[in-house]
């Protein structure tokens, strides 16, 4: 009974989203061809799905002026960037929650979480808890990495684009 790896894996999932944050607004750089400063200075005070909408508009841009795709949305990005912000709801779930150790019946560490949620509309507290178990987390971080994959070969063909 280690939470440790848990704890491990926790932390897997939140650093692993920080780079699908980072390859977005890298890719957001490549699409704009400018300044990375500039690119950085715009986007830090935008929350992560701002981001992500926003690189959605201007790649849909993008592949229009470059005859990738006459499209609105872009199909291919669209679908990459609705999974993007399915895992950044998750992501937010994950890390703005409070924890509690947890051993199941059959004697496995897991960790209790339990968020938080005002809804001031009808006037209640909201707590919905959810068990992690050891294999909770390894999809959700495989799909981060299928994600950082999938953004990397965008920001490749963006690059071949702008520098043949």
């Amino acid at each position: 009974m280690n939470h440790d790896s848990l704890h491990r894996q926790l932390g897997h999932f939140v650093l692993t989203f920080q780079a699908v944050e980072a390859a977005v607004v890298e890719l957001t750089v490549q699409v704009v061809d400018a300044d990375p400063e500039y690119v950085a200075t715009l986007t830090a005070e935008l929350e992560f799905n701002a981001k992500a909408r926003a690189l959605d508009v201007i790649f849909t841009r993008y592949a229009q002026i470059h005859g990738l795709s006459n499209l609105a949305p872009h199909p291919e990005f669209h679908k990459l960037m609705t999974r993007i912000q399915k895992l950044a709801t998750r992501r937010n779930e994950l890390v703005h929650s409070f924890y509690s150790l947890l051993v199941t019946v059959n004697g496995e560490a897991a960790l209790a979480r339990m968020p938080t949620r005002l809804k001031p509309s009808d006037g209640i507290r909201e707590q919905e808890g959810e068990d992690i178990l050891p294999a909770k987390l390894e999809p959700e971080i495989l799909e981060m990495k299928s994600i950082l994959q999938a953004l990397e070969v965008f920001r490749l063909q963006v690059i071949d684009i702008n520098y043949p």
